[in-house]
């Protein structure tokens, strides 16, 4: 399967760094440890530093849906969510009202509830999968 955040156009590589900038600050993330990790994601997606400053990091959720309109791709849609639903649940202390917002995105992104709920499942057994093997390393010691 192709790395699909190289495959997305300019315009959607840098919504895409938002989306995650979104998530980073719903969980008050120290400002450097969420640049740093932004700035690895633009790399990964072929952007370079100087766009940094040009992404909106710290925009309201009504602000993304308004922005996140402007990709009419339904495959970049549901990556940028999906990602940003993964980034959202791996530090393990998701609250409600990040779901919510999260859902209310995808909604305003024309995805299905049940395509979000199905992405919520999708990154939940991730977690999951990960701590089983970490129990599998440390089991038996």
């Amino acid at each position: 399967m192709p790395d699909m955040c190289k495959l997305l156009d300019e315009v959607e590589k840098k919504l895409y760094i938002q989306g995650l900038a979104y998530v980073l600050g719903m969980n008050k993330q120290d400002p450097k440890q969420k640049k740093e990790y932004l700035l690895a994601q633009m790399a990964e997606t072929g952007l370079s530093e100087s766009e940094y400053k040009k992404i909106k990091c710290n925009c309201k959720t009504d602000a993304l849906i308004k922005d996140l309109e402007q990709i009419t791709d339904i495959r970049a849609k549901r990556y940028i969510l999906r990602e940003m639903i993964l980034l959202a649940v791996a530090d393990h202390e998701l609250q409600d009202e990040e779901v919510e917002d999260l859902h209310k995105i995808g909604k305003g992104m024309g995805i299905s509830e049940e395509k979000i709920n199905d992405f919520f499942i999708w990154a939940a057994r991730g977690i999951e999968w990960q701590l089983e093997g970490i129990k599998l390393v440390e089991e038996d010691l």
